[in-house]
């Protein structure tokens, strides 16, 4: 089934009135038909078909207002039609004439395909450094992270931060009744964020004097990349190219991951509805994090983990917060459960078959979101043509420590790598590349990166935890500060969670740290600047903390780890 959704009207109105409906229910249309005509004080706009199938429900008639984003309407898909993303076909240009694109040949120092953080980053740093640059990006600056991923997530997460504030406003003497939630006003909030960002690093490509190519890259051979459009047919010959084609969200491969209405993190964070119930395939970071915003929301929701834990990635007393937090808030969660099909039912909904402990279960919802990892975007570019070898798992580039492939004039970074996929690290190993190129012998390191989860409490990590630690023989010593033993969490009433330091006993210095609890994400750069800099404890006990900080739960775990434990231990 595909919603009916009035995606568009003119200008920048909010609702606007039907002049003609085009269809009935039963009709059989094809992608791209005429639906039904909009009037407003703008102009006229056509709803289009998104996909070929029947009408199965039309709820407008001629004459009617509508507003924008809103449902009218549910096409029953073909049968054998494939799909990969929840998006109206693109509109049909009209060509008065002949129309011929602008051929181009370019020449540039540094070539830098796709326009994530890594791939932006590198471009800005590569132009610092005195190269003449060019980026090519055929979908959006800014890439997966502020598009569809890290931004959108965090905008909806703050988003819903604020909602849990005022649910438990009574709790500090504020009457709020009746709290209403226009999840359009909070998606429309998510979009103007991005619009922001996205307007940013446009005015950074601009102020650096980086040229901007919309389009999709084709490798020539192994000094040449070609673009071709409507507007332009580019051939560009680089000294040196930057790989920063990123990844996309991967599906199981059982019966029904290819139903058109099956999310991936792409498709949850552009929902025009808020789906009364959610199953979730996957409990790791993503996961997790939407479990989190769209219960909140209102949604009943469901995660299903293949692994006997979810959030398998962090020590077991670290994610048992946010397993316990999440359970308190009525997300169900199925540990060492293997989803084996999805099957669309005539009510337009879901049912999700589980396999747990060899008995099978059935999981009922709305909405099925396919949150299981990501695969590098290997097909982007014909790395044969330009001499790149992919690494001993084929599952990404193969690169050294300055980002160099093996061919020594091409670099790839981010997550076609398949080495950490963050954007941190994919922006970190841009600076990397472009300082390489420019003749600095910079190299990448991968034994501080720190990781930030937004769920509820925040989760924030960095170096080693305590089973790498001990895995690699480190004598350790672990301490746990808690949040309820801190001031300022007390005030805020924010005391789930704790900050859990690894020290070396032989040196005394910081192994690892990860702080669950409130601004976790944030507080976790002092730890990561304390592993850095090899900072013995008691030398890092010479700071002051600010009272009443959450700052202060750090400044209490070194006090532990070095015996003069004050307010807790």
């Amino acid at each position: 089934m595909k919603d009916i959704i009035i995606d568009k009207i003119s200008g920048h109105d909010q609702e606007a009135k039907v002049g003609q409906v085009k269809v009935a229910v039963g009709d059989e249309v094809q992608e791209g038909d005429i639906l039904l005509t909009l009037e407003s004080g703008k102009g006229t706009v056509k709803i289009l078909a998104s996909v070929p199938g029947l009408i199965q429900s039309l709820d407008v008639r001629d004459g009617d207002v509508v507003k924008k984003n809103q449902k009218v309407g549910v096409i029953k898909v073909a049968a054998g039609y494939q799909c990969e993303k929840n998006e109206p076909p693109k509109k049909k240009g009209y060509s008065f004439g002949i129309s011929t694109p602008m051929k181009e040949d370019i020449h540039c120092d540094v070539l830098i395909v796709g326009g994530g953080p890594g791939g932006y980053v590198a471009a800005i740093r590569a132009s610092q450094l005195g190269k003449k640059t060019v980026l090519v990006e055929k979908d959006a600056l800014g890439g997966t992270c502020l598009n569809y991923g890290c931004i959108p997530t965090k905008a909806l997460a703050h988003s819903v931060e604020v909602l849990e504030e005022m649910k438990s406003a009574s709790k500090l003497g504020f009457q709020v009744d009746n709290i209403q939630i226009d999840f359009q006003k909070t998606m429309a909030n998510k979009d103007k964020v991005i619009q922001t960002l996205l307007g940013g690093i446009g005015g950074l490509m601009n102020s650096h004097q980086i040229r901007v190519i919309d389009g999709e890259a084709v490798a020539i051979d192994a000094q040449t990349i070609g673009v071709k459009t409507k507007k332009i047919d580019a051939t560009i010959k680089f000294e040196k190219l930057i790989i920063a084609v990123g990844s996309s969200a991967f599906k199981l491969p059982i019966e029904g991951s290819d139903l058109c209405d099956i999310l991936t993190s792409t498709e949850v964070l552009a929902l025009k509805e808020l789906p009364k119930s959610l199953t979730i395939i996957g409990g790791g970071v993503i996961g997790m994090e939407i479990a989190f915003i769209y219960n909140a929301l209102g949604s009943d929701v469901s995660v299903v983990e293949f692994l006997p834990r979810v959030m398998s990635m962090l020590d077991p007393d670290v994610s048992d917060v946010v397993y316990q937090s999440a359970i308190e808030r009525g997300i169900k969660i199925y540990e060492s459960a293997k989803a084996t099909s999805i099957r669309e039912t005539l009510g337009q909904t879901f049912v999700t078959e589980i396999e747990v402990e060899g008995q099978a279960h059935l999981i009922s919802s709305d909405k099925v979101l396919m949150a299981v990892g990501r695969r590098a975007n290997l097909d982007a570019l014909d790395l044969a043509k330009l001499e790149v070898k992919l690494n001993k798992r084929s599952n990404g580039i193969a690169v050294n420590e300055h980002m160099q492939t093996s061919n020594e004039n091409i670099y790839a970074i981010g997550d076609v790598t398949n080495i950490i996929q963050l954007a941190h690290v994919a922006s970190h190993q841009g600076m990397i590349a472009a300082e390489h190129i420019a003749g600095q012998d910079s190299k990448m390191h991968y034994d501080l990166v720190p990781s930030t989860i937004f769920t509820m409490p925040e989760v924030g990590t960095v170096g080693l935890n305590e089973v790498t630690a001990q895995a690699e023989g480190y004598s350790i010593k672990v301490v746990k500060f808690p949040f309820m033993a801190c001031g300022k969490a007390v005030a805020m009433h924010a005391t789930e969670g704790f900050v859990k330091l690894i020290v070396d006993t032989e040196n005394q210095v910081l192994l690892g740290g990860a702080i669950v609890g409130a601004h976790g994400t944030d507080l976790i750069a002092t730890i990561s600047e304390l592993i850095r800099s090899k900072t013995k404890v008691s030398d890092a006990l010479e700071a002051i903390y600010a009272h009443p900080t959450l700052g202060e739960t750090i400044h209490e775990a070194l006090l532990m780890a070095n015996g003069r434990g004050i307010h807790f231990g």
